[in-house]
């Protein structure tokens, strides 16, 4: 018998760790593997520190800051809550305006809670995005077959990023 943890959440406290802990066989990332998923500046600097290909990014804690960098950037430019929010804490801005009210939404207003107390702020790329993923037991890596996730709510890319409206696999792209 084992547990399988798939929520963002409780992996992110830490739910595989507490269960190995007490002795139970648990099915998910530890808590420091899942911060992959749960924090955005983190996976940035890692893709950073070990050479794998990500859009230019800046990270702020300070709102005054973010919105000056934002202000002296190009657009479109791409706002993400450092931490979990659903799959909704990321905005796609294509003017100001919508940087400057985002920017609001996310530091301010804490419109994602506290996963708005840090921010990236990134490059838009074009193109597809496929997922890949591999079970790895910290010795031997399986990867699965990619999947490609579609994420804006309204066709031709446009509306507001979800959790996700649906997903195909293998990725063809």
């Amino acid at each position: 018998e084992y547990t399988v943890v798939a929520p963002d959440d409780p992996l992110a406290a830490g739910l595989v760790d507490a269960l190995e802990a007490r002795g139970h066989r648990a099915f998910g990332p530890s808590k420091a593997a899942a911060q992959i998923e749960a924090s955005k500046s983190f996976a940035k600097g890692l893709m950073k520190k070990y050479g794998i290909p990500t859009a230019a990014y800046e990270v702020f804690t300070d709102y005054d800051k973010a919105l000056a960098y934002v202000r002296g950037g190009k657009f479109p430019v791409v706002l993400k809550a450092d931490g979990l929010a659903l799959g909704k804490g990321v905005l796609i801005c294509e003017t100001l305006a919508e940087a400057e009210a985002g920017l609001k939404q996310i530091m301010l207003d804490k419109a994602f809670g506290s996963a708005g107390n840090t921010l990236v702020v990134e490059d838009f790329l074009t193109g597809f995005e496929c997922s890949a993923l591999a079970f790895c037991d910290g010795k031997t890596v399986v990867p699965m077959t990619t999947s490609q996730d579609h994420k804006r709510a309204l066709d031709g890319n446009k509306g507001l990023n979800t959790g996700g409206m649906g997903t195909f696999s293998p990725s063809y792209k």
